[in-house]
């Protein structure tokens, strides 16, 4: 596969907002399951999340690395997270009137056909991942050009359905943290279509989390990404977000765990409860 692409600046990012609107999407379709969900034992949410695409000599996602405060430590993530009504109303109310540079552009415009409804929901979840990014790494909306939305992805372990917006960050900034962010890790598109990169993931899981339904061991394909002495694993919901985004763009099959490689780690049991201890 020629990847030479990823160091075109102008030409992956046309690339990109081209895919993206020709993609298919389910934005109502999953609005509805879950509010149909509403008054069920366990109702399911919905969340935005931001794929921050970088350019420096490649294009690289920059996702953040879980602080040991917070659910599901020490995994990578897209910046992101549940909907605060009132603010993400009002960052939907922003985008839609379309009166600064920021909330302009291709991207938009491409998703404005998909029809009245579809948008506003687009801009909502939009909305809701531009501030999560702000609160959570002070990445700026006016930093962010919108190249448009992804398929949305089911976490069946939290009943949560994740609407994705990818994003190119436009210049490098200076990020400062918040308590919910170890640090922000760059990994580049390259990385994932190679296969000796992917292995699977097998977690020894605790007694008190096997009582909940979760299965031992339990097993993900995951990407290993190694940076200098560093080696990050990237599994569950942003893995399979980015493996969509990919497929979408690139429209080929992507490299899959032959099995050969096994990573084999203990799940912390306080993992979907979070800790803060520092």
């Amino acid at each position: 596969m020629d990847l030479s692409v990823l160091n075109d600046r102008e030409g992956f990012r046309q690339r990109v907002i081209d895919a993206l609107a020709r993609a298919p999407l389910d934005y109502l379709e999953q609005l509805r399951f879950i509010e149909e969900q509403k008054y069920s034992p366990t109702p399911w949410e919905g969340a935005g999340i931001l794929l921050p695409l970088y350019f420096s000599d490649q294009y690289v996602f920059l996702l953040n690395k879980r602080s040991r405060r917070v659910q599901q430590a020490g995994d990578l993530c897209a910046p992101g997270g549940g909907i605060h009504s009132f603010w993400d109303t009002l960052f939907q109310k922003v985008l839609r009137s379309g009166l600064l540079p920021w909330t302009r552009g291709p991207g938009f415009d491409l998703a404005k056909q998909r029809g009245k409804e579809v948008y506003k929901k687009i801009l909502f979840f939009l909305g809701n991942a531009l501030r999560e990014s702000w609160e959570e790494i002070r990445l700026s909306p006016f930093n962010v050009e919108f190249l448009g939305p992804l398929p949305t992805y089911r976490l069946q372990s939290r009943r949560r359905i994740i609407f994705p917006a990818v994003g190119k960050v436009r210049q490098n900034w200076q990020p400062k943290l918040s308590w919910e962010v170890e640090r922000i890790v760059p990994i580049p598109l390259q990385a994932f279509f190679h296969t000796e990169n992917y292995a699977l993931y097998s977690l020894e899981v605790p007694e008190n989390l096997i009582a909940h339904g979760i299965p031992n061991p339990w097993e993900f394909p995951c990407l290993v990404y190694r940076e200098d002495e560093e080696e990050e694993i990237l599994w569950g919901a942003t893995f399979n977000v980015i493996r969509s985004f990919l497929r979408i763009v690139f429209d080929l099959p992507l490299p899959s765990p032959d099995g050969l490689r096994v990573i084999r780690k203990p799940l912390v049991s306080h993992y979907f409860s979070g800790s803060r201890e520092s």
